[in-house]
């Protein structure tokens, strides 16, 4: 599923959250934009790169750059990888996964 994945399914679910749940804990992740990649001249490239980005909801908590299982009620559960880019304001972290 992740490989068919395109940035037009995630668009209608900016501002909707993602739960990461491992045996010990979960988190939210907001996801709050969907960019589009600079298109490719590659011929039988099946998508256009894309990446999402995603705010933490607990300042208490950081991902670490790695696969993590991401749930939402329409895409179900995907394993992505996310990078942590840096801390918000209010100490929440903020992530980015790329779909190349």
């Amino acid at each position: 599923m992740l490989g068919e994945l395109k940035a037009e399914h995630f668009l209608p679910l900016v501002d909707q959250e993602f739960t990461v749940m491992y045996p010990d804990y979960q988190t939210s992740l907001l996801l709050y934009k969907v960019e589009h990649g600079k298109k490719s001249p590659s011929p039988g490239r099946f998508r256009e790169p894309f990446s999402l980005f995603f705010n933490g909801t607990d300042a208490n908590t950081v991902l670490h750059q790695q696969n993590h299982p991401l749930t939402h009620p329409t895409l179900g559960t995907l394993e992505i990888f996310l990078v942590p880019l840096g801390r918000n304001e209010d100490g929440t972290f903020y992530y980015q996964a790329v779909f190349g």
